[in-house]
């Protein structure tokens, strides 16, 4: 749980999307569209999918029963660092992510295991301020070797 160190941001932009399942389609356009906003040099359709698979858990995992409907939001954090690494945080309602390092190895799940196996680094913390959690994943510049 751990917030790994990374290179200093340099430009990030955001959002926040409804926590339901049209975050799953708003998350993948915005994705395209803030990696080129960004300039990230890396690979795009892998960016898409982590961001797909991390909103598809926020939607399913993150939305607590208790949260009316119309107040679920999920937010979106697309950042660029220094050494061009390109952060995709996921930030939902819920604080708790019971066996997180056995879904990020596969034994829980397959979501946060294909985003590792995308070549990002996957971790998760909680906020400063507010509830909920983050999970965070960082996939470097460049072409990725499987």
């Amino acid at each position: 749980m751990s917030n790994a160190t990374e290179a200093p941001i340099v430009h990030s932009l955001s959002t926040e999307l409804p926590g339901d399942q049209s975050a799953v389609c708003g998350g993948r356009m915005w994705m395209r569209t803030a990696v080129t906003a960004l300039c990230w040099h890396g690979d795009v359709l892998r960016a898409v999918e982590a961001i797909t698979r991390l909103v598809d858990n926020g939607v399913r995992h993150g939305m607590p029963d208790e949260v009316p409907r119309h107040k679920r939001r999920l937010s979106l954090v697309a950042a660029l660092t220094e050494a061009g690494e390109l952060l995709i945080e996921v930030s939902d309602l819920n604080p708790s992510f019971p066996d997180f390092d056995a879904a990020v190895r596969g034994e829980k799940g397959r979501g946060l295991w294909h985003v590792a196996r995308l070549g990002a680094r996957v971790i998760r913390f909680l906020p400063h301020e507010g509830v909920g959690k983050t999970v965070r994943a960082v996939l470097p510049p460049g072409p990725v070797d499987l």
